[in-house]
């Protein structure tokens, strides 16, 4: 499977193209498609707070975790194992949801990076994906 690098605006390049797969998670309401960021550096997964909702996840204050960005910004999250597909590979894969809605979807190691070999293709603007199991 081969996926598109999405070309955005950088306030340090100008133009720039980041790696995006399009994957689906499995909510109370059926299947959702969504574009995220591949992100190598991210151990786990993340989705918005919109989420919570989706997935039917009540916030209790002890599954309350905080995961740390670039810079050590600290985010808020509950941590949900949620059925996810890329391609024709479906599997189970932990995730964070935040508890605020201003991060972007991104697609973590966790869970997701052991079922495939990942190429960055840089040249030629895509990343591809290939089932290991």
């Amino acid at each position: 499977m081969k996926f598109p690098c999405q070309k955005e605006k950088s306030s340090l390049f100008g133009e720039i193209y980041r790696p995006i797969v399009e994957l689906e998670v499995e909510t109370r309401a059926g299947w959702i498609t969504l574009l995220a960021y591949i992100d190598s550096g991210a151990d786990i997964s993340i989705l918005p707070a919109s989420f919570l909702k989706a997935f039917g996840v009540t916030v209790e204050e002890e599954e309350i975790r905080e995961i740390r960005g670039i810079g050590g910004a600290k985010v808020p999250v509950i941590m949900k194992d949620v059925r996810m597909k890329i391609g024709e590979l479906t599997f189970n894969s932990k995730i964070a949801i935040a508890l605020i809605e201003d991060v972007p979807y991104i697609l973590g190691r966790e869970g997701v990076f052991d079922k495939f070999e990942i190429c960055f293709r840089q040249k030629e603007k895509i990343v591809e994906f290939k089932p290991t199991t």
